[in-house]
Order: structure tokens, then C-alpha cells, then sequence
């Protein structure tokens, strides 16, 4: 083993002959230990990079000293002074979601003063102020991913007043284009966008330097602009942000010649065109237009495919993830005839459709990884998704829901003579219309005088209807048990529809992972199993994140076995129909609580109620009871118990992944155990604005 780390890794490099490491790389270097001890010593050489992928490569394998190495080698990164080296040193870190954990605040607090050093000394040369414009860059990536101050980073985007060198010009305009993704409240940052591209001058500005940019400035304030439009709170807000976003596309496209801009503008165009056609009534003349035509769609397909070719070699603006946006651009413009049928509606009622395809052409657009790049997709959506479902969507499936239930009651109340069925769907259209002109933006009728206050609405219907409006009072006078009926279907399959969250992914795979020991959890078993999961998680989700005005029986330390048994039923009916059977007899020579039935096999659910602190997988009788429902079925159940005494009461719900658990239950006599999803529902709570 050569004396100098950086000696052995070289020696290592030339022995390699251009063939990958072995995987034993780092012990045969000496070992975690050694890289802890030496790495610092690396710093600015060309076995660097080497131990910087090295290490991300095999941290899987480290022991004790990983941690130590990651930092050693952080540090060396920081005292680097040759951009090429820092450049891909820096890299592999950045790309593993590892790294950034063990390393990220270490690395972003240096960052920062690399970055902020460009201001104190804006002449230094070439060599400093590339490395200052790689440093803001990484520093982007770790705020992004939750590492060092976003407040400081936004603190030096905002000291940049004029045109500066084109490497920290692009940084700068990379940077807060991603910071608007993170913060919305960024968006003050475009007059520096504005300021460096030379698009607004300044006294003192050079202009020479702004004209490198510009595109970039135009790129990143048409970027800006459509995810303001997918933040808009109304279908009316919307407009003004896309046409400034073609608006900026066009000069991109057309001014600074750039292959990618083309097609963006082509499809915003397009989108332009059907939100008009929404808000006038008649969205499918939209489609009459050039905009949407065969040949405007085929032609995006065609720009697209042109850039892909025409794009090697092209420097970081240009990257891997630009060509992944047009091609989902592209796939945009081709799934269009199906898209406007759901665009067609009053609103963008179909989230999954509308939204999803929307956000994922934006997403794919950014130039920044978050976190790692095998999550850039899903890092970016952590960051994005909540702000624009506070917007319009956050109200879209809840009109989707409500539209489709009015028509429900409409098609029954024609074969149906009951007063209270005809009350709801009274009731339903009047909501269904002044939500239609809520989500338009449209005007209501007006706010209501100041000493009026009407009644507040139910949460659901709430976000519907604009408050302190005659709207709001006019429905507040309906009768509280049709309101109750209205918001409980549409509070029921809202839940169900809503996508899973990072830690309820998480959640969702260990349970899929505990249950692939049965083996009963194969073929057409496995998809229904796994949509009772994500219906059982969301059910929990949103009990303990519901308040004790809508759940009254989880504050309540007297409620029963019932409370919880109703409204899971009625939450599991709301999704499945009727595949939920309420107490059905007969069932392992007994009566299950809720059984639900597929092609071939049933699900059964046991309902308890317990005044216990005992763990759940230690309630013997429970699970005995759980288990004897799956004689004659698949060995897969469920239990779940409304607690009155396993958690305290006065502090908030426990987390949900302590919630939700497995087990596997054995039966003597029996090879094969039962598996049991137990769900916990806590109660007895006390609302957050009583605790002591």
C-alpha cells in the first residue's frame, strides 16, 4: 500500500486500465479509517473525484468511520480551488441522497461563504468566480433538499444588481428559477433575473455582459410564469400567468432562436387556447383552432424530436432533463385528444389527469436535481405539489366528486320518490353551481353586508364556496343533517382518491413487503390487497389529521365499537361500492364486521374498541378472532381498533407509521401463518387549542 492516499488511488486508477473499480475499492485502499484520516490531503488533486465516487459507490458497505469519510472528504471539496476538480468532486455527492444526508449542512454552510465571496470580490478572475458560480449552484441543490438556510441563499440572490460574468450570471438565474420552485414568495427575486439578463438596465450595467444571458433570463421568466399559472387559486388567475408565459416562450423561441423554447410555446398556446374555451362555456371550439390542430400537435412531435438529435454536446443548460421535458411536452401533444375531454369540464375537475400531466411536463422541465437523480422527479414534486394543490386543484376533485354525485341522486331521484334524496340533490346542484362559478373565478353575488355573518360551512363544502359571500349564507341555511350527508360522501371520496405522501409511500411498501411472506399475496390478490392499504392509510390520514368538529367520536372517551365500525364502512363503501358488507354472519362460525368481497376471495375486517395500553400484536383474543375469518379465504386480514388509553390523549396523535403495523399470526396445527394489518385508531383526543 503506497504511503499517500492520494498515491494509492492514482496507482489504483492506472492498474484499473479504464475498467470499473473493483467493489472492494475502498478496503483495498485502506479502508473507511483511512479515507477519514487522509481525505482532506486530496483536496485540489485528481484522485479527488476518484474517492468522491468511490465512496458514494460503496457507502452501503462502510462501518463506523463512513460518516468521518463522508466529512473528510466534504471538507477537501470546500478547500478545493480548481473549478474543474471542485466541479466533480462535488458532483457524486450532490447525486446521492446518502451523501446529502450524512454531509449536506457541512457542505452547504461552505457553499455559502464560496458563493457569497463572489460579492465581496466581484473582479477576482476567471478561476475564482467559476468556482463562486459552481459553489451557488451546489449550494441550490442542498437548500432544495432541505440542507442550509434558504433565507441565506435568497439573501445572496438578492445582492446581485447588475450584470456580472456570464458563469455566476447563469448560476444566479438557475438558482432563483429553483427557488421559486421551493418558495413561492421568491418570485420577488425575478427583477434580479430581469436585472442580470439585461432585460431591465441599470446604472452601471454592462451590457456586453448581459447579452450573454439573455436567454437564459428569457428561459427562466417563462418558467416562472407557468408554474404561477399552476399556482393560480382560480381558472381566471391562471390566464394572465400563461399568456406572460408564452409571451416569454415566443421571445426564447424566436429572438435567442432556442430548439426547446419552440415547442413549449407551441403547447402553451395550445393550453391558452382551451382555458379560454373553458371560461366562455364552449372548451371544444378550442379544438377548432390552429393552435390544437393535427398539424400543430404533429409539429411540436416533429420539434422535439429535431432538438434530441441537434442537442449533443451542449453545455449545462441544455442537460439530460431538458430533454425529458420536451419529450413529455411532446407526450402532451399526442394524449391531447384525450386530455381536453377532461379539460372540457366546468373545471379542471380530473386532478389525476389534468394535474398530473401538467406537473410532470413542468417537473421535467426544471434544470435542478433535488436531492439525488434517481429522485428528481419525485424530490422536485415534494417540493411543488402542496403549493399548487393549495391552488385551484386542492378544489378540483372535490368539484369532480360533487358533480358526479349530483348526478347519482339525479338518476335515482327519477325512480325514487323520498323527500330527504330529492333534499340533497336540491341542495347538491345549488352547491355544484356556485362552486362551477368559484373555480371560473366568475363573479358571485356579491359579498354581504358586515353585520351579516352566516354560519360556517362543513370543511369540504367550505373550500367550495367563497366565504362571507350571500352564496355561503344561502347554503348555510340548508339543513344541517343534508349538508352532513353532501360533505360526508364527498369527505369520503376525496380521501380515497388522494395520492400517498413521501412517508405514506414508505408506509405502504413496508406493509406490501411483510405481506409478500404469505403466499396468498400473489397475482390478482396482490393489486386489491394493495388498494385496501391505500385505502386503510388514507382512512387513518385523514381521522387523525380530521378536527373534532367533523370527527366527534374520536374526542369523545365514551364513543364505541359502532362509532368507529360506521364510519369505516361508510368511508369503505364510498370507494368500493357494494364489495363492503356490513356484519355479515356466517364467517368462520361467527359474524365479521366488515367483509369485502372480490372475484374469488373476501377481505375481512375485525372492529374493536380498546381501553388498553397493551401493544395491538399482543391482544390474543383479537388476533385469534381477526385470524378465524380466514379459514376458508386467503390468509390475509385486518384489525382495527379505535384506543381509548394506548396513547395520551392531551398531546398530539402518534406518528402514522406506529399507527399502521403487520404481524403474522400462527395457528397450531397449521404450516402456514396468517398475516394481520393492525390499525390503530387513536381517541379519547383532546383538540390542539385545549392541551395542557
Amino acid at each position: 500500500m503506497s504511503n499517500c492516499l492520494a498515491d494509492a488511488v492514482l496507482d489504483m486508477a492506472r492498474a484499473s486500465g479504464g475498467k470499473p473499480f473493483p467493489p472492494t475499492a475502498v478496503a483495498d485502499l485502506g479502508g473507511w479509517t483511512r479515507v477519514a484520516a487522509e481525505a482532506t490531503a486530496l483536496a485540489g488533486t485528481p484522485a479527488l473525484p476518484i474517492v468522491s465516487n468511490l465512496i458514494v459507490r460503496e457507502a452501503n458497505l462502510g462501518g463506523e468511520d463512513v460518516a468521518a469519510a463522508f466529512s473528510a472528504v466534504a471538507d477537501a471539496i470546500l478547500i478545493t480551488d480548481q473549478p474543474a476538480v471542485f466541479a466533480a468532486s462535488i458532483e457524486p455527492l450532490l447525486t446521492s441522497a446518502f451523501a446529502v444526508k450524512l454531509a449536506g449542512d457541512t457542505l452547504a454552510a461552505g457553499l455559502e461563504l464560496k458563493a457569497a465571496a463572489f460579492l465581496a470580490h466581484p473582479a477576482r478572475g476567471p478561476i475564482p468566480d467559476l468556482l463562486s458560480a459552481g459553489a451557488l449552484e451546489a449550494l441550490t441543490c442542498l437548500v432544495a433538499a432541505g440542507h442550509g438556510s434558504l433565507f441565506g441563499l435568497l439573501a445572496i440572490l438578492e445582492k446581485f444588481k447588475k450584470p456580472v460574468v456570464a458563469p455566476m450570471a447563469r448560476a444566479v438565474i438557475r438558482s432563483i428559477s429553483t427557488a421559486i420552485d421551493i418558495s413561492p414568495q421568491a418570485e420577488t427575486l425575478l427583477r434580479v433575473v430581469r436585472v442580470v439578463g439585461g432585460i431591465d438596465p441599470v446604472d452601471g450595467g454592462d451590457r456586453v455582459l448581459a447579452e450573454e444571458v439573455e436567454s437564459d433570463a428569457a428561459w427562466a421568466l417563462a418558467m416562472a410564469a407557468l408554474v404561477a399559472a399552476l399556482r393560480a387559486p382560480t381558472l381566471t388567475d391562471m390566464d394572465p400567468r400563461l399568456e406572460e408565459a408564452a409571451k416569454y416562450f415566443e421571445v426564447a423561441a424566436t429572438t435567442y432562436r432556442r430548439p426547446d423554447a419552440r415547442p413549449m410555446f407551441a403547447i402553451i398556446l395550445g393550453l391558452r387556447d382551451l382555458l379560454a374555451g373553458i371560461l366562455t362555456g364552449d372548451p371544444m371550439d378550442a379544438f377548432g383552432g390552429q393552435s390544437l390542430s393535427a398539424d400543430a400537435l404533429g409539429g411540436i412531435r416533429d420539434q422535439v424530436r429535431q432538438f434530441c438529435v441537434d442537442s449533443s454536446g451542449l453545455d449545462h443548460w441544455y442537460s439530460n432533463s431538458k430533454t425529458a421535458a420536451l419529450r413529455a411536452w411532446a407526450s402532451l401533444a399526442a394524449d391531447l385528444n384525450e386530455l381536453h375531454t377532461q379539460l372540457g369540464k366546468d373545471g379542471f375537475y380530473q386532478t389525476e389527469v389534468v394535474i398530473n400531466g401538467l406537473l410532470n411536463v413542468y417537473l421535467s422541465s426544471r434544470t435542478f436535481r433535488v436531492g439525488s437523480r434517481d429522485a428528481d422527479i419525485a424530490g422536485v414534486q415534494d417540493l411543488i405539489q402542496p403549493v399548487i394543490e393549495c391552488g385551484f386543484a386542492s378544489n378540483s376533485s372535490h368539484l369532480c366528486n360533487l358533480a358526479e354525485y349530483t348526478a347519482e341522486l339525479a338518476s335515482t331521484a327519477t325512480t325514487c320518490d323520498d323527500k330527504d334524496l330529492h333534499e340533497r340533490l336540491d341542495a347538491a346542484r345549488t352547491i355544484l353551481k356556485v362552486a362551477r362559478g368559484a373555480a371560473k373565478g366568475g363573479e358571485t353575488s356579491g359579498k354581504v353586508d358586515g353585520a351579516v355573518r352566516s354560519a360556517p360551512l362543513p370543511p369540504v363544502i367550505g373550500t367550495l364556496v367563497p366565504p362571507g359571500s350571500p352564496d355561503a349564507s344561502l347554503i348555510a341555511q340548508m339543513t344541517p343533517a343534508t349538508l352532513a350527508a353532501i360533505e360526508e360522501r364527498l369527505d369520503h371520496v376525496a380521501t380515497a382518491r388522494r395520492h400517498l405522501n413521501l412517508v405514506h409511500t414508505e408506509l405502504l411498501d413496508i406493509l406490501r413487503k411483510k405481506l409478500a411472506r404469505s403466499p396468498d399475496y400473489k397475482g390478482d390478490v396482490i393489486p386489491i390487497v394493495d388498494e385496501i392499504l391505500v385505502l386503510i392509510i388514507n382512512f387513518v390520514a385523514s381521522r387523525t389529521n380530521g378536527q373534532s368538529n367533523h370527527y366527534k367520536y374520536l374526542f369523545d372517551p365514551a364513543a364505541n365499537e359502532n362509532a368507529i365500525h360506521d364510519d369505516l364502512y361508510n368511508f369503505l363503501v364510498g370507494n368500493l361500492g357494494n364489495r363492503a358488507e356490513y356484519e355479515v354472519s356466517h364467517i368462520g362460525g361467527g359474524r365479521v364486521d366488515i367483509r369485502l368481497t372480490f372475484d374469488g376471495f373476501a377481505l375481512h375486517i375485525e372492529m374493536k374498541v380498546d381501553a388498553t395500553r397493551v401493544p395491538m400484536e399482543d391482544r390474543t383474543a383479537y388476533l385469534k378472532q381477526a385470524a378465524t375469518y380466514q379459514g376458508n379465504d386467503i390468509r390475509i386480514g385486518f384489525l382495527v381498533a379505535l384506543r381509548h388509553k394506548a396513547f395520551d390523549p392531551t398531546g398530539p396523535p402518534p406518528h402514522i407509521k406506529t399507527l399502521i403495523s403487520h404481524t403474522e399470526f400462527e395457528i397450531e396445527g397449521d404450516p402456514v401463518s396468517r398475516h394481520m394489518v393492525l390499525v390503530a385508531v387513536p381517541g379519547s383526543r383532546t383538540a390542539p387549542s385545549q392541551s395542557r
